[in-house]
């Protein structure tokens, strides 16, 4: 796929793109207040109810797979338009649900919609605009994202509080229908040339093709693991902060929204950095403050567990720098495939969700209760992440 525009986008198009990407987190957190109402009302266990998110997380990851590889073979907003309409219409069905297993399985068309919006939203990026400020505007985008995910659990809980759950799925569908908007009359994708027929064999080719590059595969895997290790701090953090800690479910809120805003601030700071010198280098920064607090967690797990301050230092050091290291390796697969931008975004996307998922169900085998079995987990990602970035490196 290749830019065959002259004028510059709208000044609407990045916040738009940021927009779309934002459907996913929005998704998740706004609804999270009202699980135990929602159990209730449906008549469903609230093991039913927590399989709603189970199921859009899978969506999601599927979802990202295919429509990042079959946009660099169809175009971008066509189907841009198609999973948004989806989201649209699978969002006022979850409003209208009487049973549980209804609502997982409108859950998981829901989320094919976020995917295709997450996927495209991130790919447009390199069709429209040059690598050398790629990684600048996917900063700014994931800084729109983390913004939504600031806001949309106390919107959430302001919803279930005054109206009824039902309207979370109803404000999902009037500001996805706003994107739908967006789409149709701000994206003005660039032509696409197509050299491979569709079909499910040139389909897996794309795939084959890009994995078979092995400094793509370590930079998925070091991304991956980046926010493996966030995942395990929101599959445990309530438990430790909460039980172990003996904080107040409100406290606890404002210190994990204070993480969000530390992942704001240091996603700033990777913006000057890509401004001042190159993507390649911020990487390396950013990469190696993961370590750095990778390796101040180990120590903080086995000679200070009960320290609170130390315990809430160190975990947001290493999840501030995570969106930094994704959109900073996002540029980077951008740099290595640049005809395969969708097919990058969606592996990308969807390896953070299935090394999330694996090491949110890990971390819930070995969660003991306390606060070192929860830093043993992130730091061992940290590691990880930080050695499949090294190997990345390499010639």
């Amino acid at each position: 796929m290749t830019n065959a525009h002259t004028q510059p986008p709208s000044k609407w198009m990045i916040p738009l793109l940021g927009y779309l990407v934002s459907f996913g987190p929005l998704s998740i957190d706004m609804y999270l207040p009202s699980l135990p109402t929602i159990a209730n009302d449906l008549g469903s266990s609230q093991v039913t109810i927590q399989y709603t998110i189970t199921t859009f997380l899978f969506g999601m990851a599927i979802g990202m797979l295919f429509f990042g590889p079959m946009s660099d073979l169809m175009g971008r907003k066509k189907l841009l338009l198609i999973g948004t309409t989806s989201y649209v219409i699978s969002s006022i069905g979850c409003a209208l649900v009487n049973d549980g297993e209804s609502l997982i399985l409108l859950r998981f068309l829901q989320a094919l919609g976020a995917a295709a919006a997450g996927v495209l939203g991130r790919a447009l990026v390199r069709d429209l605009f040059p690598l050398d400020k790629a990684a600048g505007i996917l900063s700014n985008m994931h800084i729109i994202s983390m913004g939504v995910m600031l806001m949309s659990p106390i919107l959430g809980a302001y919803i279930v509080t005054w109206l009824d759950w039902r309207w979370i799925f109803y404000f999902l569908s009037a500001l996805s229908f706003l994107g739908l908007i967006g789409i149709f009359f701000i994206i003005q994708e660039p032509k696409i040339n197509i050299t491979t027929q569709t079909s499910i064999r040139s389909y897996l080719a794309v795939y084959g093709e890009c994995l078979s590059n092995k400094k793509v595969t370590f930079y998925l895997l070091a991304n991956g693991f980046s926010f493996g290790g966030m995942f395990a701090f929101i599959a445990a953090s309530a438990f430790v902060y909460i039980d172990f800690f003996s904080f107040s479910e409100t406290t606890y809120a404002i210190v994990f929204s204070s993480n969000i805003a530390m992942v704001i601030a240091a996603t700033f700071i990777n913006k000057i950095l890509v401004s001042r010198f190159t993507v390649y280098k911020a990487l390396r920064v950013t990469s190696a403050t993961s370590l750095s607090a990778a390796l101040m967690i180990f120590i903080v797990a086995f000679f200070f567990p009960k320290n609170v301050s130390l315990f809430i230092a160190v975990t947001m050091l290493y999840i501030s720098v995570t969106g930094a290291i994704g959109a900073n390796i996002l540029a980077c697969l951008f740099d290595l495939k640049p005809s395969r931008a969708g097919t990058m975004a969606g592996l990308l996307v969807s390896t953070q969700f299935i090394v999330g998922g694996i090491v949110s169900a890990v971390t819930s085998l070995i969660f003991d209760g306390s606060a070192s079995s929860l830093l043993v987990m992130m730091g061992i990602c940290g590691g990880l992440s930080y050695l499949f970035h090294l190997i990345s490196q390499r010639p």
